[in-house]
């Protein structure tokens, strides 16, 4: 054996930069999965479903269009017949949202004067007062976002349906 001692060598320590660096990449990588995430799974908006209806009934009506057999004719009627059924279902959808929200607030309005009218107590008269200029206020506004809702769906519907019907 040898009178010398062998010494191992020590290992290499990252330096903090790396280490703050790793984080940071591992850290954007993260956020970037999440939006990514969030992206997927978001419901689409009224606009949008509206959009896609058009899009796929304008490109039923370029299918019919050019048709050449009796076959393609009948393949391009029922995939006509899927996409008006679907722009009806997205329309009703829409529609009994906003009636569920409007029958809410007259719920709560009619709640709202039976106990401002019927109450002794003056704290839940002033309650009751309350609650019924809320729901007021909500069935307002409720048929205020539907109706301007409309003219943007309506839009929306047509630009989609021009799309698919020129194949863009």
């Amino acid at each position: 054996m040898s009178a010398v001692p062998s010494s191992t060598p020590a290992p290499a320590r990252k330096s903090t930069l790396a280490t703050w660096m790793t984080w940071v990449a591992g850290a954007t990588a993260a956020a970037a999965a999440i939006v990514v995430l969030v992206i997927a799974v978001w419901p689409a908006s009224e606009t949008e479903k509206a959009r896609d209806d058009g899009e796929r009934v304008g490109a039923a009506v370029a299918q019919l269009q050019s048709a050449g057999t009796t076959e393609e004719v009948d393949d391009a009627l029922a995939e006509l017949q899927d996409a008006v059924h679907d722009t009806r279902a997205h329309g009703y959808d829409a529609v009994s949202t906003q009636a569920s929200d409007q029958a809410d607030a007259l719920d709560r309005a009619a709640n709202g004067y039976v106990g401002s009218i019927s109450s002794d107590d003056d704290f839940e008269q002033a309650v009751y007062d309350d609650e019924l200029d809320t729901a007021v206020s909500d069935l307002e506004n409720n048929a205020d976002d539907f109706r301007t809702t409309g003219p943007e769906v309506q839009q929306a519907f047509w630009d989609g349906y021009e799309t698919g019907l020129n194949g863009a």
